[in-house]
């Protein structure tokens, strides 16, 4: 019986390893399956953590388009205002102009409307002196004469 014990003792620490080596590939599958795991949800959360930056940076890009189409905006409403206030300037200053040319105008014609009544009053004056002078001449010589 020894040759049957013994190899009953081999076949039992045969089998012993056996299960030793099945509980060892049992416990690789499982810590294989749970790196596989952590891999995925790495993976998955590095994707959403890109997705989440993606979108974050699409609506900055898209908040910044719309400022800049703002700012577009505001500089060409700006720039339209800007022409706007200078046309009524320009018209305000054109208007300020005839007004003071009919002013001047205005002056110029009384100033030469009175020019020609003193013209006329000088000429008038002048006349009734002459016409005096004339008169006393010949009054003197009538009173010469007598």
């Amino acid at each position: 019986m020894g040759t049957v014990a013994k190899e009953q003792d081999d076949m039992l620490v045969l089998q012993t390893e056996i299960r030793h080596l099945k509980n060892t590939i049992q416990a690789l599958r499982d810590e294989l399956e749970r790196v596989r795991f952590e891999k995925d949800e790495a993976v998955a959360a590095a994707v959403s953590e890109a997705n989440q930056e993606i979108q974050q940076l699409r609506a900055t890009a898209g908040a910044l388009r719309d400022e800049l189409e703002s700012l577009r905006f505001d500089k060409d409403e700006a720039v339209h205002s800007a022409i706007k206030d200078g046309r009524d300037e320009s018209s305000q200053l054109q208007q300020t102009i005839q007004a003071i040319r009919d002013e001047t105008e205005e002056v110029k014609f009384k100033y030469e409307d009175k020019l020609q009544k003193m013209a006329r009053q000088t000429r008038d004056e002048s006349k009734q002196l002459h016409d005096t002078i004339q008169a006393l001449r010949d009054e003197l010589q009538e009173l010469q004469k007598n």
